[in-house]
């Protein structure tokens, strides 16, 4: 089609977006060069978008600003709509700093910029997608600000929506804006910090696997730590970078401001140096012999203690759309105020359904009224409205306090008796945590029992006393990170002194020293997660959440205020018997398996490894340790139905028993032989090749469990037809962890795989992930493939394991890990071996969870918040677990025929996954919840969510078909992964005489939907 715009020449296409072309052009009249942006014609029929095209282009033209982009003409002719922008030859932000640049030039854009931004702000404009890719140069290398394609107006609540081609960027989104919460100048403030730590060290501080894994990283990650020679700017960066909107700049001049107070750039043989800095975590002798306090099962639902009554606090005006310069002081009452409970958290829900017509885009509110601000709400908690003593529902089981269609429901402890009335003898016993519905409250000489069902049907099937039972208002609980550096968990009275700990870590680690001499003072610390070793990750025990409520650490980072209690089951008689231990119980072995691509081209890297191998072996066997550590190997290719001569998918070629000789490992291995037959694509079959080790090889007997993956290309992911697993990389990570499996991935960055090395590194960054932030993922580049530095990398890892191994048979203490922030290959693989050993030695102590009535925590080490110290999981029945999984397929199925509509779709999937995370059992018979209008009575409350729960129905909507094609993909994934659930026999858990649809499993929330 060719472009006749009168009173301009096209030259040629400079730049296209889905929604605009950007050409560039002569303006005749003036003879001068322009960027001639045109709407697509196709969009023309919506006056919607033309209207917002033409207003985008009114809006600009009244911006005058040397860093802003100049507007020239705009109009339309015909269906073709266009705007005459100053042309900027100089290229983009983007590219320079790919190409490299200094912090000093860098901070000279940054300036102009915010320059920029606060008059955008003071006209009443929120730009809302500043990027590098929209900060372009002019000739004279002048930084200008561009594409106002999304911005908001703050005084009539305007948007300019042309997102098509300047769509909103989860890379360098505000938390607030992700959230869908009104935003101000203060969301630009945040993008631009974004952009200055890029600058700084090249790369986000912020990656997921996807764009809305990215903008829950904003919400919920802590801000990595600048490298040294920039320690100069991470005051600034912590201020822009805050996650609680008072705790940044209240404008760019004042941001300007302190950039020019920027302290002095320190010396070069300064910042050689040796630096002290204080240490994060408690030293592992410091901490030795620290004991848990055992506190008796709670006899009721705990209810909070009486608080003394906090004097009320005015409520904060809202802000207006031009905001004064806040003093330091009044951002610190801001920031307290701020500290609301996890009811805020509402913001994000998901029934929010908004008018968008022909698209929508990330996040992007209607001109439908903001959402009230959250109420405010002291640190001590309101005291709860107790459950009447006397109350009968008669046949339909009582509902939680304050909810129009939540019922209550209680989890029975071990050794709970049913009887026929309230009062009675003791009869028949009910399997440990069972999940019934409460029918009736009635006190029996001053007891309190409860009349219980299984079902919500009307039939109740007798009495139990308040003590027997726990209350259970969702069916989220806790588990015990791994031991790869945090301290222990410590369990405290109030919330007050957790949140008083949280802003002072050094308090939290003399308060953890003085429990360790003084046990029996449990003042402040009712209990302590043991010290000396680890729960076992795979040991099953409950840690329920009661209550919970949102803070802050010193940083300005979100923490979660926990109330839960602690119980153990003690002896699970019906547990399959699945030892982690083989007969020599006091040998801790490492097993490490090697999956290699053994396609065209590897063979090369095939011997290197097998070499490698074999020098650890020798070194091993010189310390009489062979039977502490054994090798295995798999092999995998790609497709035999698409490419019938390459034999195999995946391959078990060395299995760990044999890998324990050898001279037998080497003669097995001298057998590998690439392929000579090519793949179909460049990516292999990498995820068959993990799972063929995960699910074929025999881990038992080994307390460090390991593997290795080598390859030069991506993976084939389940949007491939010819992928064996139909998994993606989070689920393939999960079923490794549920066996106790790290993996390792070295991937060869050869020239022959150039076009992949991107998406390979993203892939296998998830596939390695790990929960703590310090270790972030075990991903090793191989630049260029060198097949030298391949075999190095291979020999640091197991040289750290075989060491492991070494000090554990000869009784060396062994500290606990104190990772930098850009820690070595070696300092991981420590972490990692002292986590798992931790793991053996709480097998081996038969460690357990610290039983307590009712106390509060945080969901991060209070010794140094940037660590998590607990999982969050939903505890399922089998037969729960088989009711998600054939309620995914029903509507993976029916969105992969186009038989529901998106909106529909996603309503669905956040009805399930709302029903997981509350009541499990309605799921079966429960309709759609947000056409219901209960959606949001459902997340209320929630402290945690599951990733479809974080997103809003417009962010949903706003998703290009692409987009929500991966999404549905990776519903795809996790249904193959709820098999590898039902599958796991040595996790599934049953008590007492429970049927085997009873048995108990904690599913991760980050698996469900």
């Amino acid at each position: 089609m060719t472009l006749i715009i009168p009173g301009y020449d096209i030259d040629g296409e400079i730049g296209e977006g889905a929604m605009a072309s950007v050409y560039l052009a002569t303006q005749r009249s003036l003879e001068r060069k322009v960027a001639l942006k045109v709407m697509a014609a196709a969009l023309a029929a919506d006056p919607s978008f033309c209207e917002r095209f033409l207003r985008e282009g009114k809006t600009l033209a009244r911006l005058s600003h040397p860093h802003t982009v100049t507007i020239h003409d705009i109009g339309n002719v015909g269906e073709l709509y266009y705007m005459a922008m100053e042309y900027l030859p100089n290229g983009t932000l983007k590219e320079r700093i790919a190409a490299g640049l200094t912090p000093e030039q860098g901070l000279v854009y940054i300036r102009q910029i915010a320059s920029a931004l606060g008059y955008a702000h003071a006209q009443g404009l929120v730009h809302r997608d500043v990027k590098p890719a929209n900060i372009l140069f002019r000739a004279d290398g002048t930084a200008v600000l561009s594409d106002f394609g999304i911005a908001k107006s703050l005084d009539d609540r305007t948007q300019f929506t042309q997102a098509g081609f300047a769509v909103g960027t989860p890379s360098y989104m505000s938390p607030e804006q992700a959230r869908g919460q009104e935003i101000d100048g203060r969301a630009d403030l945040y993008a631009l910090g974004v952009v200055l730590y890029e600058i700084l060290v090249g790369k986000l501080p912020y990656n997921g696997t996807d764009a809305l894994s990215t903008a829950l990283a904003h919400l919920t990650e802590p801000l990595p730590e600048l490298p040294l020679h920039h320690g100069r700017y991470q005051e600034v960066l912590k201020k822009l970078l805050a996650k609680d909107p008072a705790q940044r700049f209240p404008d760019a001049a004042a941001l300007l401001l302190a950039l020019d107070r920027l302290p002095l750039e320190a010396p070069k043989e300064a910042l050689e140096a040796t630096l002290i800095r204080p240490a994060v975590m408690p030293a592992g002798q410091d901490l030795a012999g620290l004991t848990p306090v055992s506190i008796e099962i709670p006899n009721a639902a705990p209810q909070p203690q009486p608080q003394p009554q906090p004097q009320p606090q005015p409520q904060p005006q809202s802000q207006a759309v031009r905001q004064p310069v806040v003093s330091p002081t009044q951002h610190r009452a801001e920031s307290a105020q701020r500290r609301g409970p996890v009811l805020a958290l509402a913001a994000v829900a998901v029934a929010v359904a908004l008018a968008i017509g022909g698209a929508s885009y990330w996040w992007l509110s209607d001109d439908a009224p903001a959402p009230p601000p959250a109420a405010v709400v002291p640190a001590t908690p309101a005291a709860v409205k107790p459950l009447a003593a006397d109350s009968d529902g008669g046949q339909r089981p009582l509902l939680m306090a304050g909810k129009k269609t939540l019922f209550q429901r209680v989890l029975s402890k071990p050794g709970a008796k049913l009887s026929s009335e309230a009062g009675g003898a003791p009869g028949k016993a009910l399997p440990a945590f069972s999940v019934l519905y409460v029918y009736q409250r009635k006190d029996v000489d001053g007891s309190p029992w409860l009349r219980i069902g299984a079902a919500t049907d009307g039939r109740s099937d007798g009495w139990l006393p308040a003590a027997q039972v726990s209350d259970w208002k969702q069916s989220l609980v806790l588990k015990f990170t791994e031991r790869s550096g945090r301290a222990p968990v410590m369990f405290l009275r109030q919330p007050g002194e957790v949140e008083k700990l949280l802003a002072d870590p050094a308090a939290a680690k003399n308060l953890l020293l003085k429990a360790q001499k003084n046990p029996e003072d449990n003042q402040q610390v009712l209990a302590l997660e043991p010290t000396a070793s680890a729960v076992p990750q795979n040991q099953f025990y409950l840690l329920p959440i009661f209550d919970a409520k949102e803070s802050f650490d010193e940083n300005g980072q979100p923490v979660q205020l926990l109330n839960v209690a602690s119980i153990d089951p003690g002896t699970a008689a019906a547990k399959p018997a699945t030892p982690l231990i083989n007969a020599n119980a006091d040998a801790f072995r490492t097993a490490v398996v090697l999956v290699v691509d053994t396609t065209v081209s590897m063979q090369p890297y095939i011997d290197q490894v097998r070499d490698v191998v074999h020098e650890l072996q020798t070194r091993i066997a010189e310390r009489g340790e062979l039977d502490s550590v054994s090798f295995g190997m798999v092999g995998f290719r790609s497709s035999v139905k698409k490419t019938p001569g390459l034999e195999y998918v995946a391959k078990t070629l060395i299995t760990l028993d044999q890998g324990r000789d050898p001279q037998r490992f080497l003669d097995m291995a001298r057998q590998v032989k690439a392929s000579t037959v090519s793949s179909h694509s460049f990516n292999e079959d990498a995820f068959a090749g993990v799972m063929q080790a995960v699910e074929g090889m025999d881990w038992s007997g080994y307390g460090g469990r390991l593997i290795l993956l080598v390859t030069d290309a991506g993976a084939l992911r389940k949007n491939d037809p010819f992928a064996a697993t139909q998994m993606n990389e989070a689920e393939v990570r999960q079923a490794a962890l549920g066996k106790q499996i790290k993996i390792y991935a070295l991937h060869l960055r050869t020239d022959a795989g150039k076009k992949t090395h991107g998406g390979a590194e993203s892939q296998y960054r998830t596939l390695t992930a790990d929960a703590n932030p310090r270790i972030g993922d075990l991903y090793t580049a191989v630049p260029g493939g060198d097949v030298r530095k391949l075999g190095e990398r291979v020999d640091e890892i197991g040289t750290v394991f075989a060491n492991l191994v070494h000090q554990v048979r000869s009784n060396t203490p062994q500290p606990v890990p104190l990772l930098s922030s850009a820690p070595s290959l070696a300092d991981k693989s420590a972490a990692v071996g002292y986590a798992m050993h931790m793991d053996f030695l709480g097998h081996k102590g038969a460690s357990q969870a610290p039983q307590l009535v009712n106390a509060w925590t945080a969901d991060r080490d209070l010794t140094n918040p940037a660590l998590p110290a607990f999982q969050v999981c939903v505890m399922l029945t089998k037969l729960q677990l088989n009711d998600l999984q054939q309620s995914l397929k029903l509507i993976v199925d029916a969105a992969r025929k186009t038989q529901t509509s998106p909106r529909d779709f996603f309503q669905e999937i956040a009805s399930a996954s709302a029903y997981m995370s509350r009541d499990p059992q309605a799921l079966r018979k429960g309709g759609n919840l947000a056409d219901g209008g209960i959606l949001g009575e459902y997340l209320e409350g929630l402290p945690y969510r599951s990733k479809s729960l974080n997103m809003t129905q417009d962010l949903w909507l706003s998703l290009s078909v692409a987009e929500q094609e991966d999404f549905i993909d990776e519903l795809d994934s996790k249904i193959r992964l709820y098999e590898t659930f039902h599958n796991d026999v040595a996790n599934w858990v049953r008590f007492g005489d429970a049927e085997p649809g009873d048995a108990l499993y904690r599913v991760p929330l980050s698996t469900l939907p």
